[in-house]
């Protein structure tokens, strides 16, 4: 498919256990518990969310941004229950060089269980193949192990160390660069 025919806010992928789609308001209270939860923001950049309002703008302005595809942000759902688990998203899409850089976030109820592989395995496989993306980049603080063990594990390759590249709560902080090709992908 060309990347250019596809609306980035009209996605919808699914896996055996899960639903990965665009966020509406009626999911603001799901997202507000994820983006204003201190210990699942530990290991971001993201500022966190005050209000169920602030929630409802957050979500219409990554939609907005969608449509002029300027990133995707899609929720991850169970298929079975319905619920919210977390968020996937493409950022810094740079379409002339065709990359872009991937955000993940987990509800903490869901930790350890596999949905964040099975999401990004689903997710990651239409971004090259559907989209037709060459490469994908993933910043991860250096303390982050669960993100850096399912990056270990989708066979992403970690490039090197960024020295304090990002400001987190006045203190700069080290994170790490990996990447997965699509060749290396759809082995």
């Amino acid at each position: 498919m060309d990347k250019q025919k596809i609306k980035y806010s009209e996605i919808s992928l699914q896996s055996t256990n899960l639903n990965i789609k665009a966020l509406s308001k009626e999911n603001s209270a799901a997202l507000f518990s994820l983006y204003s939860n201190t210990e699942i923001q530990k290991y971001t950049d993201i500022e966190l969310l005050k209000s169920l309002t602030d929630t409802q703008k957050f979500i219409v302005a990554e939609n907005n941004e969608a449509n002029n595809q300027d990133l995707i942000f899609l929720g991850i759902f169970s298929r079975a229950t319905k619920d919210f688990l977390g968020t996937i998203s493409l950022y810094n899409i740079d379409k002339k060089h065709s990359f872009a850089s991937l955000g993940f976030q987990l509800a903490k109820d869901y930790w350890g269980r596999g949905v964040m592989h099975e999401s990004l395995k689903v997710f990651i496989k239409f971004v090259f193949e559907e989209l037709n993306f060459h490469r994908i980049e993933a910043q991860t603080f250096i303390g982050n192990e669960r993100s850096i063990k399912v990056l270990n594990r989708l066979n992403f390759t970690k490039e090197g160390q960024l020295r304090q590249n990002f400001l987190i709560e006045g203190k700069f902080e080290d994170s790490y660069l990996f990447s997965i090709l699509k060749t290396e992908f759809l082995k």
